[in-house]
């Protein structure tokens, strides 16, 4: 297929100032042409025709007196009006003409109009006669006159409706072309954001920049959902190799805890039984961390009508359990109660996990606090502690799979838990804040999910 030749944005844009420029002057050209062709055939007459009309009845009028005066020997180009001791005795003008008249006939400036003059005529008895004409081309037939618009005013109205619907013609065509442009880059992302390349057409594009950026769209897509696709097979292969872990861990696992247990019954001293105990602490506590890894990268369940009052009760029974034997005082704050839509296990556990992680950071005699709120139209589950807080790196990437915070991480946590309670916040469309209290020590954890969904 031959390569199909492209027009610059220049070039456009130049086509159009000359489309617009040479069109008018064509027009102005025919619109005078058709104007002096009119004059030529006598439709019209020249406009001098009403100056030379008053000039000859200048002398005709100023041998007249106010008593013989004679409108039939002044041409009907010329208005005129009889004036006689400021008294106006006769006149062809209307009221407003023949306010202008008197007004220029006493001194007065700037009340002509726009190519009006008049000449004050003394008649032979002392009289004035006041001609007033018009520089313009009236029709050559005085019924037309009388009965049809001034020409000349419609003769350029005319004009500026033809430059007009001309130039709008042209911006038309002009705004079609770069709105067909600008529809195949719209098109060109949307294939983007629904990853499908191959819709994006850059064979219909007219115009050389828009040819390049859909071009650069094109490839952008393609590098784009290359790199999706390499984050995605290494998310996807993590989350394989964790649950490959921890599939391979469950068996030894169970193997320790039985053979310890067996050990429990025979007879041991009292150092050796010590000795077993930690043992099954350990593997107890290695089995939660298996618990946890198997369900890490899980989907939540489905949501269902859900009552925060009954959500409640349960997290402040697990939290009374978290804090009463590390001697911690727990405070339950419940502002709302209501009917949310949601998950209710992984939402469950996902709270837990917050009271789980205030709970191991509260130095004994400390207190955890757990509010149940509404805030713009939002349900707020609070989790606030008397902790060191957050370090600045925490709050910056807590809630990354497996990330621990060096100055509050111990041995019973992985960096699960945030994790874990900020993709439940996500899928129920809302979000995990984390923050620290102001003006005291301590940490916050909020749980935001959308009450309206």
């Amino acid at each position: 297929m031959a390569k199909r030749k492209l027009t610059s944005l220049r070039t456009v844009l130049l086509r159009y100032l000359l489309l617009c420029g040479g069109g008018c002057a064509l027009i102005l050209v025919l619109w005078w042409g058709i104007f002096m062709q009119l004059i030529n055939i006598g439709f019209l007459l020249p406009a001098v025709a009403s100056a030379q009309a008053c000039a000859d009845a200048r002398g005709t009028v100023a041998s007249m007196t106010a008593d013989t005066f004679d409108s039939l020997q002044i041409s009907d180009l010329c208005r005129w009006a009889v004036v006689q001791n400021d008294t106006v005795l006769q006149t062809n003008m209307t009221n407003r003409q023949l306010k202008i008249a008197l007004n220029s006939y006493h001194g007065g400036s700037g009340n002509l109009g726009y190519m009006q003059y008049q000449y004050d005529v003394k008649m032979a008895d002392g009289s004035f006669c006041l001609l007033q004409y018009d520089y313009a081309t009236p029709y050559a037939d005085p019924a037309l006159r009388d009965t049809l618009p001034d020409f000349q005013t419609f003769y350029f109205v005319l004009l500026a409706a033809l430059i007009l619907v001309w130039l709008g013609w042209q911006t038309h065509c002009t705004v079609r072309t770069f709105a067909a442009e600008t529809t195949r880059l719209n098109a060109a992302v949307d294939a983007i954001a629904a990853r499908q390349l191959e819709q994006i057409d850059t064979d219909g594009v007219r115009i050389r920049e828009f040819a390049a950026t859909l071009q650069a769209l094109q490839t952008m897509g393609r590098e784009l959902t290359d790199s999706l696709q390499s984050q995605w097979r290494m998310e996807q292969q993590r989350t394989e190799q964790i649950a490959a872990l921890a599939h391979d861990l469950k068996t030894p696992l169970t193997v320790i805890q039985g053979n310890a247990e067996l050990l429990e019954e025979d007879t041991l001293s009292d150092a050796q039984h010590a000795q077993l105990q930690a043992i099954l602490r350990g593997t107890e506590r290695a089995r939660h961390y298996l618990a946890a890894l198997r369900t890490a990268g899980a989907a939540p369940a489905v949501q269902t009508s859900l009552a925060s009052h009954a959500l409640t009760e349960r997290l402040a029974q697990t939290a009374r359990a978290l804090c009463a034997p590390a001697g911690i005082h727990f405070i339950l704050q419940e502002e709302w109660q209501g009917t949310i839509r949601a998950a209710e296990n992984d939402l469950l556990r996902a709270a837990e996990n917050l009271l789980d992680n205030a709970a191991a950071h509260t130095p004994r005699g400390g207190t955890v606090t757990l509010t149940v709120a509404k805030e713009n139209n939002s349900f707020i589950l609070r989790v606030t502690d008397t902790g060191p807080g957050f370090t600045p790196e925490a709050l910056a990437k807590a809630g990354e799979m497996l990330y621990t915070d060096a100055a509050r991480s111990d041995a019973s946590h992985q960096g699960l838990g945030l994790y874990f309670a900020k993709k439940v916040a996500q899928f129920h469309g809302g979000t995990l804040v984390l923050s620290n209290l102001s003006g005291t020590h301590g940490a916050c954890a909020e749980l935001r999910l959308p009450i309206g969904r």
